[in-house]
């Protein structure tokens, strides 16, 4: 692995830690719980005949869901990018074992 590769895997690392702080966090959680009840409260109040005002709704709803969305892949290429560097530190670390071996 070159140090370039190393540390966009440490920065992915870093990222998915913060996205999943994000997702734990109690206000963070509340504004996407309220925001999605008063989308479908509004969507449920709506008339019948406000196709166009459903439509924005449907399509604000499909947004925080996409936003939502993207924040858990940054924890699932966060989790993914810990995993490589612990599998990188590991071969690594067998490698010195393997050599200090060799050298007794």
């Amino acid at each position: 692995m070159t140090g370039d590769e190393e540390v966009k895997l440490v920065g992915e690392s870093a990222r998915g830690a913060h996205a999943s702080r994000l997702l734990a966090d109690e206000m963070f959680v509340e504004a996407f719980e309220t925001v999605e009840k008063w989308i479908i409260d509004s969507w449920k109040e709506s008339p019948i005949r406000d196709t166009e005002g459903q439509l924005d709704l449907r399509l604000m709803h499909k947004v925080l869901i996409r936003v939502r969305k993207h924040i858990e892949e940054v924890v699932q290429t966060g989790k993914m990018a810990n995993q490589q560097l612990e599998h990188e530190r590991s071969l690594k670390e067998r490698a010195r074992a393997a050599v200090r071996e060799f050298r007794r």
